[in-house]
Formats: C-alpha cells, sequence, structure tokens
C-alpha cells in the first residue's frame, strides 16, 4: 500500500535536523569591560581646575580587582580646612555633652541638696511666721486686755452712777429718816415726767419735792410721824381745812381724801400729805401714789 503525500510530508518534517546554533570554539568572545581601555580628555575650553582629571588605567583581564586603584583627586586648602574645623567642633560638642551629662551618684546627691536646701528654706518660713504671728498676737492680745480693762471700767462707772442716782434719792431719804426719826419711804410710782428735785427735812416731817419741767408743774410728798386713823385725820384736819369740799378714796386698806390737787391720808402710823403748787394731778395719780408708799 503506497503511502500518500501527506503522510510523506510529515515523516519528512519528523527527521533530526542538524543544529544551525555557532559554534564558541570559532567564534571570537566578546571582550570584558576590564580590558576595555576609558581614556578621558578635558575640554580644552574648561580651564579651571587646579588639578588634572584622573585617568583610568588599563588593567589586564588577569590581574586582581584589588590592584586596580584610580588617581584620587587633591583637595583644596580651604576645604581642607574647613573640614578640620568642622571636626573640631563637633568632637568639642562631643565632648561637652559627654561631660555635662551627669552621672546617677551625682543626680541623687544635687536632688538630695535640693531637698536639704528646700527643707532649710521651709523651716526658716515657719519659723519666721510663727514668730511673726506669735509676736502679733501678743500685741492684739496685750491690745486687747487693755480694750477690755478700759471697757469693763467705763462700764463699772456707768453702773456705779446708775446706781448713786437711782438710789440717790432713798439714800437722801433715810438719813433724813434717821436724822427725823420717822419712818419714812420713796414712792415706788411717780407721775411720767416728774423727778425728785429736793429732799428736806424739818422738825417732825420731811418734805420731798417733785418737779416736771416738761409741762410746768410741781407737788410736794410731806411725810410726818402721827398717831391718828383715818376718822381721826378727817376731824383734826379734812373738815378744818377743807370743809366739805373734799372726795374720799379707799384704796387697799387705804383712805384717801382729796381736794382738788391736794390730798391727805394715814398710813403705818405716817400722815401723808401731797400738795400741787402749779399745775393739776389727776385722781388717778395721787392714788398712784398713796398706793406705792
Amino acid at each position: 500500500m503506497q503511502k500518500s503525500d501527506g503522510q510523506k510530508a510529515q515523516n519528512a518534517h519528523r527527521k533530526t535536523q542538524a543544529s544551525t546554533t555557532l559554534n564558541r570554539k570559532y567564534v571570537k568572545r566578546p571582550a570584558k569591560v576590564s580590558d576595555m581601555v576609558a581614556t578621558t580628555q578635558r575640554s580644552p575650553k574648561i580651564s579651571h581646575f587646579h588639578y588634572p582629571v584622573a585617568k583610568t588605567a588599563v588593567v589586564d583581564s588577569k590581574q586582581s580587582a584589588s590592584t586596580v586603584k584610580a588617581e584620587q583627586p587633591t583637595p583644596h586648602p580651604l576645604q581642607t580646612l574647613a573640614n578640620a574645623k568642622m571636626q573640631a567642633r563637633n568632637n568639642a560638642s562631643v565632648n561637652i555633652s559627654k561631660t555635662s551629662q551627669p552621672t546617677a551618684k551625682e543626680l541623687k546627691d544635687q536632688a538630695i541638696r535640693k531637698a536639704l536646701a528646700a527643707a532649710e528654706t521651709s523651716d526658716l518660713q515657719q519659723q519666721s511666721t510663727y514668730t511673726k504671728n506669735k509676736h502679733t498676737n501678743k500685741i492684739h492680745f496685750g491690745f486687747g486686755r487693755v480694750m477690755l480693762a478700759l471697757a469693763c471700767t467705763t462700764v463699772a462707772v456707768f453702773a456705779i452712777v446708775y446706781f448713786v442716782n437711782l438710789n440717790m434719792p432713798d439714800i437722801s431719804l433715810r438719813v433724813a429718816a434717821m436724822q427725823t426719826g420717822i419712818d419714812a419711804s420713796y414712792p415706788n410710782y411717780v407721775p411720767r415726767g416728774y423727778g425728785i428735785t429736793s429732799i428736806t427735812s424739818e422738825e417732825g416731817k420731811i418734805v420731798l419735792d417733785f418737779a416736771n419741767n416738761e409741762i410746768d408743774s410741781a407737788f410736794t410728798l410731806v411725810e410726818e410721824k402721827s398717831s391718828w386713823d383715818s376718822g381721826a385725820l378727817l376731824s383734826n384736819y379734812v373738815q378744818p381745812e377743807w370743809k366739805d369740799n373734799y372726795t374720799v378714796i379707799r384704796e387697799q386698806g387705804i383712805t384717801i381724801y382729796i381736794n382738788g390737787n391736794n390730798a391727805a391720808w394715814v398710813n403705818g402710823g405716817v400722815l401723808y400729805k401731797i400738795n400741787a403748787t402749779s399745775g393739776t394731778l389727776t385722781n388717778k395719780q395721787i392714788r398712784s401714789i398713796a398706793v406705792s408708799l
């Protein structure tokens, strides 16, 4: 059986073909970078460089890379001086930072010194404040004691004066009673606006003068030692003096005979008489005076 043309073509493509790759044995190897020569030439237009441009040396490919050294450029003197100054400044700052940084012991000692100084200052301030307050309190206490003494003295003087003024009539009346032998007394009631002006003692009697300067009124209270009763007073004094022109008021066992601004009554062996020298006294005022004796 004969093969077709298509099968012949496929078999032809499946056959091994000869390699077309270049044989390195017969092809020259490309040159390495180390084998290349690099040359640099300065342009004639550039003239401000004071040192020539370094040239790259031609090195054989078999030499070691460590033997290849390029020519170093020479630095400018000003640049060298500036670098030296900067290095010195850096070294100085490093030394300063090293010396300025305190150690742990120094920090501890410094903290202790600060605490002791603060405590001493606080103690001094407290002592000064205590001394000042003590001195101030002493001054205030002394001044307070003086003021208290003055106040007590003033109060005592006013109390004595008030007591003397309040009891002066009674004291004077007691002296007059001792001189006359009469059991005299000072009325507990005195009409408003009236005040005692004098106390005098005569033969067997005591006269108390009262006056009211606001209304120009005055009266006298006479106290005499007597053995009369109300009936004897009526027959021996009231009727002979006032006739039938009198009024009788009885109050707390006392019989009071009133004639206008005059009155008379007896109580406890003492004859009392009221005589109005000016102005008027009401019956109520006369009765209150008689009851208060």
